[in-house]
């Protein structure tokens, strides 16, 4: 309701000075919006100064709270948790959709009277609407929108969205006084980041501090480069010694190369010489190996025919054990189903036994009733025959005492027609009594056999609750027997899982010992083998050797073949690819070779040796690592050895590298002329070698093998002979040992199983008596329903028992009051007779009682014996009647009842005799497996006699095959020994030749390596030709030559690759002056703009700050009439480090900061901040709730005279309490409350004052 609609216009006229258009609310229209319910409008608002007033909780602050919702914040600062709150809820408006504001903007111009003239076409009107969902909508002019659209269209009228200075809400004010000089946090505002909002240069922040983030990572970039350029100078520099390292280096090992050439040839002379020395021995060594080869194929067919035997016997002997088990779980099965059976026969004989006993219980009852009803029904007859007797009887005596009262009626006629009128009477009441008596009699039976049915009932559920009782305490007992026979066979499982696992392990512990005990007596055979064929190597070797053992000489391996071990299917394969490798002597250093050739020198040997040196085979570790394909996926000879030490792979390779094993001659042949260059050099298992030239070799009726080992050979001595002979002897003993234990186990765990299956057996028994008494339990359980249900009465006899009562209680009730009418009229008939005769006399009251007589008492006597048997013959009738009625109830019931007890009994009696047909084909059936069982152990312990004779047949045979073998061994090893000594010479000879062939390529690359590098001409001359090269030296001065110069090549350890590298490190050295230029240069115009950045928003934000601060001064003075109020720099250096801190003197006292103040002074220090920032930053529309909340009238009336000064370029609407402040607005907005819901009236506080005027 508003009392003026729009607000007063001049005539249009020429203004007399221009102004620029303004945005001002016209309305707002609230619709279900918080404590507005439907649609209310508040306003229209005045162009320059409205307040809204209201008492406290009518809905004030909902009006700013809906121009909060129209331009866009949040639920929480509506003093809200979600936007569907924002629906208006009352008693009268419940389960509203939606709350929406509308609110109506418009542009106009101030003119110089205080009229305005409005922008034609600036009308607009933002919408928002709240859904139940917590959405909302926005509308411009009823069109769907955005939150972006709006904004950017408010702003784009003045309206400071940003900052929300134009809104300032309840107890706002006073929060401004609460800053801190500086925000603590990123999500924290201070007094420096309020400001610096407002003035705009908040701007800045973030790209000065991206900016600084940047310099300081190109001054960490200029640093690396800095530090890089250093690195480049210092390598660069440090390159010029190596590279006249490396060219005396090359020199060298030219000159080490020619000295390698003259020692290879000197070696390979040699090495001719004692090939043909070697062949002579192998043959005689062959005949021998022949001989006992003989022995052992004989033996051989024989252990194998005797193996089978002992195998065949040994599968028997499983088997009859398995049968043997088999019969025993068959039988243990069906003991299992015996038990069960003949519980479940208790079970079936105690049902039938039940059902026979109610039955027989049931017939003998309803013998009874039978009996009973047949005896009532015979006594009915005679019963109703006795009552027309007695009848007529009564009859005939009161006729005779109506004679006797005849004779005396002359004495007694006054009084007779009195007790006739009274006998009258009293004769119906009579009869009714007879007639209730009877009915109470029928229903007091009918009720009695109820409740005797009913309590025999109960009784039956008595015992079977006892019998329920009494099975949970068997049950009880049974579980705790169960129990124990539970712990018991726990215990046996225990037991024999114990037996089992120990035998299991000793089994475990016989399979590892079994190959103990075979791995030592081959590891004894071999170690003699090799005491044996130690004494055939050649003295050299010994030597070596011997020098090892004693430490004469450091850093010596052994002989290669020796240091590594090889399967003995690649045997013949190693041993021909590599006869002359093998015997090499691997050492450590050069050292270590120099002195083996010193050695040999002094002790005067005439044989040579090679010694392989791992510290010149380290250039092979890549390729050692490399994981290589091999074709056709066949392996590598290097990758089947095994080592002791990885080290020895170096030595390995060198002699093998690449060189793979072909399964025949077609496959090697396959790979050595189609596969990859490295990967053909190819051995077959048959000896057949193919090299990487093409050639191959092969043939013949012997084969190359023994040059290595299935196990890493060692030189043994006596005393370690010994020792493994010793622990030979032990493992057989321990073996003796375990398999006593092991038997021991058996035997102990086969006892445990018997145990345990007879306590299965009881513990099987016990548990089908648990299941019965269970069943007996759950039978009864399912019948204690029943009988609660028989016991209790249904609602039919409950009703007929209800009926009963009530008839019972209306009878004896009925009964009661005919006794009483009865009992009355006869002491009426009395009492007459008394006052009748009380005032006669004495004598002729005697008269009148004499008059009858004797006589007259006596038949007056009979007559009412008579009349009392009659009624007793009456109630005999009725109670007999009853009884038959009932009787033939009970007897139809239990008829029914026995009936269906034999229905059962003959469902129970079939099972039974299916059950017994079931019982006896399984004792059938377990006599049958008992019987198999009892051959099967028979035929067992007759066959265990035969095993044990086999197995010592079989056992004495395989010793002396075992012995024959080692024999066999022996000879083999010695022949290999041989044949690998003589392989290796001449593979030495092959080794010399093709070493010479590699030196000499190595010569001639080394040359042009040399001419390609540039050395100094002079010095390769006089390195070629140094004459002692030209003078002719045995092969120790060739090798002491060859070891010095490998000494010296190897402490000079050149880096060759270093005249490219520094070639290549001036060319770095260059690229980082130009990086570190470039980076320099970036850092430098960065800083520039750093500083420029940081200049503009210091100039900016102390030219907004002096504004601020001078106006605020200003402003607090005029509010204060004296006071003073300043912004100042808590670091006037760098305004922006520790922040801005607000101080004033309010009038008569000192400086304080404004957190110090009063309320009042708060709220004055505070507008006078607000005021001053709407001077610096002015806005359309200032919107203020209960701004003067702290201030005294004083106070109040100041600064509602600054707002109505400020009204004339803006527009003011604020809430206010305060008459000094509200009395100076231009318009007021009354807020009231009705029915819980609010409205709003809108007056025109000038023209109500002129219209009061006028009246």
């Amino acid at each position: 309701m508003a009392m003026e609609m729009s607000p007063r216009q001049s005539p249009p006229r020429t203004p007399r000075r221009a102004a620029k258009p303004r945005l001002f609310i016209k309305e707002m229209v609230l619709r279900n919006f918080k404590s507005y319910a439907g649609e209310q409008r508040i306003g229209p608002f005045h162009k320059s100064f409205s307040a809204v007033v209201g008492p406290n909780g009518s809905g004030k602050s909902n009006v700013i709270d809906a121009m909060l919702f129209v331009f866009g914040k949040r639920a929480k600062q509506m003093r809200l948790n979600k936007v569907s709150e924002l629906i208006h809820n009352s008693s009268n408006h419940q389960n509203l959709d939606s709350a929406g504001v509308s609110v109506h903007f418009q542009e106009i111009i101030d003119m110089d009277d205080g009229n305005y003239s409005a922008v034609e076409g600036s009308d607009f009107v933002i919408s928002r609407v709240a859904f139940r969902d917590n959405t909302s909508k926005y509308y411009i002019n009823e069109r769907g929108s955005n939150f972006t659209e709006v904004t950017k269209l408010l702003k784009g009228k003045g309206v400071d969205l940003d900052n929300n200075r134009f809104l300032i809400l309840q107890g706002e004010v006073e929060q401004i006084s609460l800053m801190k000089p500086k925000a603590q946090g990123p999500h924290d505002e201070g007094f420096l980041e309020y400001l610096e909002d407002i003035i705009g240069t908040n701007q800045y922040v973030e790209k000065i501090e991206e900016a600084y983030k940047q310099l300081e990572l190109l001054n960490e970039k200029r640093t690396a480069s800095v530090q890089m350029l250093k690195l480049a100078e210092k390598e660069r520099d440090s390159l010029e010694s190596a590279k006249n390292e490396a060219e005396t280096y090359m020199l060298k090992e030219l000159l080490l190369l020619k000295w390698q050439e003259k020692a290879t040839k000197l070696a390979s002379d040699d090495a001719i010489s004692r090939v043909n020395q070697c062949q002579e021995n192998v043959a005689d060594l062959e005949k021998n190996l022949a001989a006992e080869r003989e022995k052992i194929h004989q033996n051989s067919q024989t252990l194998k025919e005797m193996e089978a035997i002992y195998s065949k016997h040994v599968k028997r002997q499983e088997d009859l054990e398995n049968n043997m088990k088999s019969c025993k779980d068959q039988f243990k099965e069906f003991e299992r189903k015996d038990v069960k059976y003949r519980e479940d026969l208790k079970h079936l004989k105690q049902n039938i036994k039940k059902l026979d006993d109610k039955a027989e219980k049931d017939t003998s009852k309803r013998d009874e009733k039978t009996k009973e009803m047949e005896e009532s029904s015979n006594l009915i007859p005679q019963l109703e025959a006795e009552i027309p007797k007695l009848q007529k009887r009564l009859n005939e005596e009161e006729k005779v005492l109506e004679q006797i009262k005849a004779s005396s009626r002359e004495e007694t006629e006054r009084f007779r027609a009195e007790l006739t009128q009274v006998r009258t009477e009293l004769e119906p009441w009579e009869n009714q009594i007879i007639e209730h008596k009877g009915r109470l009699d029928v229903a007091s039976a009918e009720k009695k056999l109820m409740k005797q049915k009913h309590d025999g009932a109960q009784a039956e559920l008595t015992d079977a609750q006892n019998q329920m009782e009494s099975i949970k305490e068997k049950v009880k007992t049974k579980d705790s027997y169960i129990v124990g026979l539970q712990e018991k066979i726990e215990k046996h499982l225990n037991e024999a899982s114990e037996a089992r696992k120990i035998e299991q392990e000793c089994q475990k512990q016989e399979d590892s010992l079994i190959p103990l005990e075979q791995a030592a007596r081959q590891k004894v055979a071999e170690m003699k083998t090799t005491r044996d064929s130690e004494k055939n190597q050649s003295t050299a070797l010994k030597a070596i050797l011997q020098a090892k053992e004693s430490n004469e000489i450091q850093g010596i391996y052994g002989r290669l073949g020796d240091l590594g071990a090889i399967d003995a299917k690649y045997d013949v394969a190693i041993s021909t690819s590599a006869s002359s490798g093998l015997n090499y002597i691997v050492v450590e250093t050069i050292n270590s070779a120099q002195a083996c050739i010193e050695l040999l020198r002094r002790r005067n040997r005439e044989e040579t040796v090679t010694c392989l040196i791992l510290e010149k085979q380290t250039h092979l570790l890549h390729k050692i690592k490399e994981k290589v394909k091999t074709p056709e996926g066949v392996p590598r000879l290097f990758d089947l050895v095994k080592v002791k030490d990885e080290k020895l792979k170096l030595a390995f390779f060198h002699v093998l590298g690449n060189t793979v094993v072909a399964n025949d001659l077609d496959q090697a042949s396959r790979i050595a002329y189609t596969a990859a260059k490295e990967f053909r050099r190819v051995v077959t298992l048959g000896g057949e070698l193919f090299e990487k030239s093409g050639t191959m070799s092969g043939g013949g009726k012997r084969v190359q093998r023994g040059m290595m080992g299935t196990a890493i050979r060692e030189s043994f001595s006596e005393e370690a002979i010994k020792n493994a002979e010793n622990e030979l002897t032990k493992l057989v003993d321990e073996l003796n040992k375990l398999r006593e234990k092991m038997n021991n186990a058996k035997k102990q765990y086969r006892s445990m199983e018997d145990a345990k299956s007879r306590l299965e057996m009881e513990l099987a028994k016990a548990k089908k008596e648990v299941e019965s008494m269970n069943a007996q339990y759950i039978y009864n359980e399912k019948r204690l329903d029943s009988l609660k249900t028989a016991s209790q009465p249904k609602a039919d006899e409950l009703r007929r028992m209800q009926e009963l009562d009530g008839i019972i209680s209306s009878e004896q009730a009925e009964l009661e009051r005919l006794t009483k009418c009865s009992s009355k009229l006869k002491d009426q008939a009395s009492a007459y007779r008394q006052s009748r005769f009380h005032f006669q006399a004495s004598e002729l009251q005697q008269k009148v009682e004499n008059a009858g007589g004797k006589k007259l008492k006596d038949q007056k006597t009979k007559v009412g014996n008579i009349q009392s048997e009659l009624d007793k013959t009456s109630s005999e009738i009725n109670r007999h009647k009853v009884n038959v009625t009932s009787g033939e109830k009970l007897v139809k019931r239990l008829t029914k009842g026995i009936e269906e007890s034999k229905k059962d009994r003959e469902k129970l009696s079939a099972e039974t005799e299916k059950m017994m047909s079931m019982f006896k084909e399984i004792e059938k059936k377990a006599f049958v497996v008992q019987e198999e069982y009892k051959k099967t152990q028979e035929m067992i312990d007759n066959h265990k006699v035969e095993l044990d004779k086999t197995k010592e047949e079989y056992t004495k045979l395989k010793k002396a095959m075992d012995e024959l073998r080692a024999t066999e061994v022996d000879a083999e090893y010695k022949l290999q020994d041989t044949k690998k000594l003589a392989k290796e010479w001449e593979m030495k000879v092959k080794t010399f030749k093709k070493r010479l062939d590699e030196i000499q390529i190595n010569v001639v690359k080394h040359m042009d390596q040399i001419q390609k590098d540039a050395v100094d001409p002079d010095k390769l001359k006089a390195t070629l030709g140094d004459e002692q090269l030209n003078d002719t030296y045995d092969m120790k001065r060739a090798m002491e030559m060859v070891a010095l110069l490998e000494a010296q090549i190897k402490d000079l350890n050149p880096n060759l690759d270093s005249i490219a590298e520094y070639r290549t490190k001036a060319c770095l050295y260059g690229e980082r002056v130009d990086e570190l230029n470039a980076t320099t240069q970036e850092r430098d115009d960065l800083k520039k703009l750093y500083d420029g950045l940081r200049k503009r928003r210091l100039d900016e934000f102390m030219a907004g700050f002096n504004i601020i601060s001078l106006k605020l001064k200003e402003m607090y003075q005029m509010i204060t009439l004296g006071g003073d109020a300043e912004l100042e720099l808590v670091d006037s250096l760098d305004p922006f480090s520790e922040g801005v801190v607000f101080s004033v003197r309010p009038p008569k006292k000192s400086w304080k900061n404004i957190a110090n103040l009063s309320g009042g002074e708060k709220t004055l220090s505070s507008l006078a901040l607000v005021f001053a920032l709407h001077h610096y930053k002015p806005t359309p529309l200032y919107v203020m709730d209960e701004i003067d909340a702290a201030l005294d009238f004083k106070n109040v009336s100041i600064v509602g005279h600054y707002v109505k000064d400020r009204t004339k370029d803006a527009q003011f609407i604020i809430i206010s309490l305060r008459n000094n402040m509200f009395e100076l607005a231009d318009r007021l907005v009354g807020i009231y409350k009705t029915d819980n819901c609010t409205k709003s009236i809108t007056i025109n506080p000038g023209s109500f004052a002129e219209s009061m005027k006028v009246v």
